[in-house]
């Protein structure tokens, strides 16, 4: 998801087809053409730029009801579509035969201000917490129980650095604090730092294909092989 406007000017999109399992937008006003994976203007004159990332939250309807029973859904029921990221998606995209990341398997991007990393489905299902550094920032990598939700954080609370493990429960728990956290939110709901936030990162579930053409400089964690 991303902001519309652009130093200043609003901008307004529409969508041209498909590269590289990628769709591919362009806007009105300079017929410019953008990858909506990356938000990223990849011809015209506007080459080059990029869109404002807005936090976002790829999960089933279920889980985001529970967080926000108020939530209305717009369909426009003259335009066909076929789900095709559902629970069983992740669930069978999860376990695949292990071995080196295939074109076809589903990753969890996250793009920082040099770097690029992906975090194999199949790999994150088995662990289900990951804590790592990116781009000299602490962060945790969450996958819930159904696999359809993945959340990273910056896990750094006024300056502490803190270490996380899931409870039978399945909230986050640091060690530090043995302060509970809401893994959908981030946010702390009992313990001495209930109240606090995590910082959110933006991340993206895509087809490793689709992700690699326009970041081949990816980095995949140590103990994933990586396909050429």
């Amino acid at each position: 998801m991303y902001a519309r406007e652009f130093e200043g000017e609003e901008h307004n999109f529409g969508v041209v087809g498909v590269d590289q399992g990628t769709l591919i937008m362009y806007d009105e006003e300079t017929k410019s053409r953008w990858s909506q994976l990356f938000g990223k203007a990849i011809s015209g004159t506007m080459e080059g730029k990029s869109l404002e990332k807005l936090p976002s939250t790829m999960t089933t309807w279920g889980q985001w009801k529970a967080l926000h029973p108020s939530t209305g859904v717009y369909v426009k029921r003259s335009v066909p579509y076929n789900s095709r990221f559902t629970k069983e998606t992740f669930q069978k995209a999860a376990s695949t035969a292990p071995g080196p990341i295939r074109s076809d398997d589903l990753v969890l991007g996250l793009e920082g201000h040099v770097e690029a990393r992906a975090y194999l489905l199949r790999s994150l299902a088995s662990e289900r917490l990951v804590e790592e550094t990116f781009e000299g920032a602490p962060i945790l990598v969450y996958v819930s129980e159904d696999l359809a939700t993945t959340r990273v954080y910056e896990r750094k609370i006024d300056d502490r650095v803190l270490s996380f493990r899931l409870t039978p429960e399945g909230d986050l728990e640091d060690a530090e604090t043995l302060s509970r956290f809401d893994p959908l939110t981030g946010v702390a709901k009992s313990g001495p730092l209930q109240g606090k936030n995590l910082p959110a990162l933006v991340s993206t579930y895509a087809v490793w294909f689709a992700w690699k053409h326009y970041r081949p400089d990816t980095t995949v964690p140590a103990g994933v092989s990586r396909s050429r």
